[in-house]
């Protein structure tokens, strides 16, 4: 749209209507501890495939925006980026939510959906513990 030039720079332009709340129930699956090597680049090089997500958040309050928030302990190679086109695909009705325990279950990127072009990504905080208690 013409009202928002300087969004088309931060975010990703998705030309279907999307079912958020169908994006919502499939997000609750994936909270929590699991492998996520289903949702990371076969690039990958870490051995040790599993993260602790604290919440997925997908939020609508914005006219015509979407935004999918990921909090967790530490993210994989595309992660989050393969997180939202999973949450975009079933958004679009492509697969259900509740496929998301098998795709996580299969440890296998083809299991999982499409990654999300990097220009709609935007790391907002990084937290470390704090080094200085004893």
């Amino acid at each position: 749209t013409m009202e928002m030039p300087l969004e088309r720079l931060y975010a990703y332009f998705y030309h279907y209507p999307l079912d958020v709340e169908r994006m919502r129930r499939a997000a609750a699956f994936l909270e929590g501890e699991h492998d996520f090597k289903s949702f990371c680049s076969v690039r990958t090089q870490v051995k040790d495939t599993v993260r602790t997500v604290y919440r997925v958040e997908v939020s609508d309050q914005e006219q015509d925006i979407i935004s999918i928030r990921v909090t967790g302990n530490g993210f994989l190679y595309n992660m989050v980026r393969i997180i939202a086109g999973t949450l975009i695909a079933v958004g679009a009705g492509q697969r259900s939510p509740e496929e998301l325990p098998a795709m996580l279950k299969a440890c296998d990127r083809a299991a999982a959906g499409p990654t999300a072009p990097a220009h709609g990504l935007t790391l907002v905080k990084m937290e470390y513990p704090d080094e200085t208690e004893d």
